[in-house]
């Protein structure tokens, strides 16, 4: 089974879906969504936006696009009627979060096994819960409020763990080497704002990350680099021209370098207007900024923080910001 990357627009936001070849015939959209008794998770979109069957087999993809491909297909698999292989045809970046995928499968009953060049997942498995299960708090979205914090104030969050299998926890170290005061004691992370400094950060394995390190680059004096962030252009916008026309619109410095963004920090923000792009990195990039404005910061499309964090200006107004909202 031949998969290949394609896109398409919905809802002003860009959505990679996978082109399957060598499947069932197509089964109609109107028919899947009038029939909950049918299994969505074993349907797949292709170009045409028509639905096929998932069936097992081997499939083939790149491991440089997104590991959710990967934890898409593993969750689905086993709940086929035959055994199934993905071979990874190139190198598995963000492999902490198919790592994080494959203990949860195990958590649940359901066996995976990867012998690092490809996965196989035996069919006809079933889910079970488990007794009791203790999910890690989600370091790419603290990942905002520690940045912020390291550019000005300081800041506790709660409920983190390490070590931790998310990529994301890499904010720690990242964070100390601009030169924040960062401070863990048990589950709660505490940072503080020192004078910053630029680095360059190699975010190949966390791109998720570069949103909220663009918060603490801003602040700190001298250039910072993010690179190694291609994977960067096939997320909800291509967030290394969207980070860069935040950071940009708001009076800051930074420039598209192909694979990588390019920041000259140091200098105040006056604030204005941030383009979410409908994606939830960049509107709660905007919000995270605005602490450093002298002027008010107008986020559109704002809503789209609602996408993994639905309670975010919630939080922002209760740790003192000032949220208002008005429709476009």
């Amino acid at each position: 089974v031949a998969i290949s990357k394609v896109s398409a627009e919905q809802d002003g936001e860009r959505l990679y879906f996978e082109k399957v070849e060598g499947l069932a015939t197509p089964i109609d959209y109107k028919t899947l969504r009038e029939c909950p008794e049918l299994e969505r998770m074993e349907y797949f979109v292709n170009q045409q936006g028509s639905l096929f069957k998932l069936t097992p087999g081997e499939y083939r993809l790149s491991g440089g696009v997104s590991s959710q491909f990967f934890s898409g297909l593993l969750f689905a698999l086993p709940l086929l009627d035959g055994d199934s292989r993905i071979v990874v045809t190139d190198h598995l970046e963000s492999a902490g979060y198919v790592e994080m995928t494959l203990a949860a499968l195990t958590a649940f009953g359901v066996r995976a096994a990867f012998d690092g060049t490809a996965f196989s997942i035996p069919g006809n498995q079933k889910y079970t819960a488990p007794v009791q299960l203790c999910p890690e708090g989600d370091w790419s979205n603290s990942a905002f409020w520690l940045c912020a914090a390291a550019a000005r104030g300081s800041m506790t969050v709660t409920g983190l763990s390490l070590p931790s299998r998310q990529g994301d926890s890499a904010v720690v170290e990242i964070l100390r080497r601009f030169g924040a005061d960062v401070t863990l004691k048990g589950d709660a992370l505490s940072v503080s704002a020192r004078p910053l400094r630029g680095v360059t950060v190699d975010v190949g394995e966390t791109p998720d990350l570069v949103p909220a390190l663009a918060v603490a680059a801003v602040a700190a004096t001298g250039q910072t680099v993010l690179e190694n962030a291609g994977r960067l252009r096939l997320k909800e916008s291509d967030r290394i021209a969207t980070v860069c026309a935040a950071v940009n619109a708001l009076g800051g410095c930074a420039r598209d370098a192909g694979d990588a963004i390019v920041i000259e920090g140091g200098a105040e923000l006056r604030g204005g207007v941030v383009d979410a792009s409908g994606d939830h990195r960049i509107a709660m990039l905007g919000a995270m900024l605005a602490a450093q404005c002298r002027e008010p910061v107008t986020i559109l499309g704002a809503q789209a923080a609602d996408k993994s964090y639905p309670g975010f200006f919630d939080d922002v107004t209760a740790l003192g910001g000032i949220v208002t909202t008005r429709e476009a």
